[in-house]
């Protein structure tokens, strides 16, 4: 019986699992109270805003996969942001046909503000919890996004 097989079949494996993917729910959550009062973003704006700024710039057809939609879908939502003034959409110093997408000062902003409404929802529940273990989880949790990192099963979003 191989490694993997024994994994799969790991009570304890699948129950951890579990608790994890709650938890990843729960900020899934936090998130979207975050996104939801105030910043006027869809959620599938705010994923693109999120991609471009994480790994931009970019250009539409690499946003577009990088998310799995088509290029007229994201070619859509970066209009929008651009006219938002969340975006940017200059002509790629590579190619005069490409245009490479960055995010705005302003849309910078947007996301910090964002970030910080979830932290500070991620914060009041740190609260209940014990020093230790609010400084056992955020360790654990760095592992864990490294793990996470290297293993293929990280997202784009961020």
């Amino acid at each position: 019986m191989s490694a993997e097989a024994v994994e799969e079949t790991d009570p304890a494996l699948e129950e951890d699992a579990w608790s994890v993917e709650d938890a990843s729910l729960a900020l899934v959550e936090m998130t979207l109270n975050a996104v939801t009062r105030g910043s006027g973003l869809s959620v599938t704006q705010l994923r693109v805003l999120l991609a471009v700024d994480r790994h931009g710039p970019l250009n539409l057809s690499g946003l577009a996969a990088m998310l799995g939609m088509s290029v007229s879908a994201a070619g859509r939502l970066v209009a929008r942001l651009h006219t938002a003034g969340l975006l940017t959409r200059l002509l790629s110093p590579h190619s005069r046909r490409e245009v490479s997408i960055d995010v705005t000062e302003t849309g910078r902003r947007s996301l910090e503000r964002i970030r910080a409404a979830r932290r500070g929802h991620i914060a009041a529940a740190l609260r209940h919890l014990p020093p230790d273990s609010r400084r056992t989880l955020a360790r654990t949790l760095r592992e864990f996004t490294a793990a996470a990192g290297t293993g293929g099963t990280g997202g784009t979003d961020g």
